[in-house]
């Protein structure tokens, strides 16, 4: 049997849009949120705004010059859920768990993510029914 691993919530959810400023109108136009942040990450060619419902984040992002990651999910898929993030106490602990688990994953060795001083790392969407899924530590 598979050891457990601990997560304590679910850390933040991303939405792949077509265009992030559209999105964000119809989020705030339904729903009342505001915008908790919004950033840019070159790196990974995305433009990202984030909605805090309690401590999950709710993340619409959109690929910045149509060739990242993004934009291959959007013409893939079309619009639609492209990550689920859960929150642990150590990324890289967790990611070691994940590996004795036998579980296929994207990143052998946790990524920094500068801008909230947070390690993250991808599991294959293969391992988890389709879905893209990250393990994340710290908080916004």
């Amino acid at each position: 049997m598979s050891a457990k691993l601990k997560a304590n919530y679910l850390d933040h959810i991303c939405i792949a849009v077509n265009d992030v400023k559209e999105a964000e109108k119809t989020y705030i136009d339904a729903f009342g949120w505001e915008v908790a942040y919004r950033y840019v990450d070159e790196t990974e060619k995305i433009r990202v705004t984030g909605f805090m419902v309690g401590p999950t984040a709710i993340e619409l992002i959109e690929d910045i010059d149509g060739t990242g990651e993004v934009a291959k999910f959007v013409k893939k898929a079309g619009e639609g859920v492209m990550i689920i993030s859960y929150n642990v106490d150590n990324c890289e602990e967790s990611l070691a768990q994940l590996k004795q688990n036998k579980v296929r994953l994207i990143d052998q060795k946790p990524r920094w993510f500068a801008e909230y001083k947070r390690n993250f790392a991808f599991i294959h969407p293969a391992a988890t029914h389709g879905v893209l899924t990250e393990i994340i530590d710290g908080s916004y």
